[in-house]
């Protein structure tokens, strides 16, 4: 024990300085090659609640934004279809019109162009996307049926017919934001889908007589109106949800910068302390060197 009497407390000290330094040392090539404070929540210290907050704000903001985008994508589906539709009502009184122009038109030539606009607007109302049907409010099957036995087995001007809705009367909702929740989307048993269907219904069931052929006009005409209001909704749904989705970016963005300064290392700072460090360590190492050669043998021989 005479070797190192006289050195133990200063060698003790100085391996306890560079175990520290190498610790320091080794955290610092870890951050330079990571570009991160630390690979655990522990090693990020004071910070890490702070941290577990905003990456749970951040995951929970980018499920309701991902379920926003899905919403848009629907309504936008929706908004193009409803589109068609209006196109069709517009071929249906064009049909209609040239029937009550005056030049005999058969009534077989009127029946096949309205079947035939018939099938395509419910074509429409059973549109899919990514396997749900859109104008079903929920359902899982498809919503229209116009080929329903109950369905219009009597055609009446004034009274509604739903029966070829297979659907539900579920609006479809999503959670926009934590404190906004928007309902988007429209049923295939709504008014002006319906009265068109009725409309189409009503002209096949006597094409000749100029008096069916007039109330299926006006019937269709209020038909367009209310499928134009539709439509006008539906940008409006979508304009909402298109506005929450750049909401919730912006904030995502917010989010990631202050997640950052809590994770991210300053690389040029790193730099700097991995240089001082490297110094440090191999004065160190040197001083201990002589340090561990001493002994007290050497002074008093």
């Amino acid at each position: 024990m005479v070797d190192r009497i006289s050195t133990y407390a200063q060698s003790g000290a100085l391996l306890q300085e560079l175990m520290r330094m190498q610790s320091e040392f080794a955290t610092s090539i870890m951050q330079e090659s990571s570009g991160l404070v630390s690979d655990t929540y522990e090693g990020i210290g004071s910070s890490t609640q702070k941290l577990l907050n905003l990456e749970s704000e951040y995951s929970e903001i980018s499920v309701q934004s991902e379920n926003s985008q899905m919403a848009l994508d629907r309504v936008n589906f929706m908004y193009e279809n409803v589109g068609s539709m209006l196109d069709l009502a517009t071929s249906a009184l064009a049909d209609i019109t040239g029937s009550l122009g005056g030049t005999a038109v058969d009534g077989s030539y009127l029946t096949a162009e309205l079947d035939q606009g018939a099938q395509e607007f419910a074509a429409c109302l059973n549109a899919e996307l990514d396997d749900v049907y859109l104008f079903a409010g929920g359902a899982s099957t498809a919503p229209v049926d116009i080929d329903d036995v109950d369905y219009a087995l009597v055609v009446d001007l004034v009274t509604p017919d739903t029966e070829y809705y297979q659907g539900s009367d579920y609006i479809a909702q999503v959670q926009a934001s934590s404190g906004l929740t928007i309902e988007y989307g429209v049923t295939a048993d709504s008014s002006g889908f319906e009265k068109a269907l009725r409309a189409y219904n009503l002209a096949m069931s006597d094409p000749e007589d100029e008096a069916t052929l007039k109330d299926a006009y006006n019937l269709m005409k209020e038909a367009f109106e209310e499928i134009n209001t539709i439509q006008t909704i539906l940008s409006s749904q979508a304009t909402t949800l298109d506005n929450q989705i750049d909401n919730n970016t912006e904030e995502l963005n917010l989010l990631d910068s202050l997640i950052s300064n809590i994770k991210e290392a300053d690389l040029a700072e790193v730099t700097v302390k991995i240089a001082e460090l490297e110094t440090q360590l191999e004065a160190s190492y040197a001083v201990a060197t002589k340090l561990l050669q001493l002994n007290l043998y050497d002074y008093i021989k």
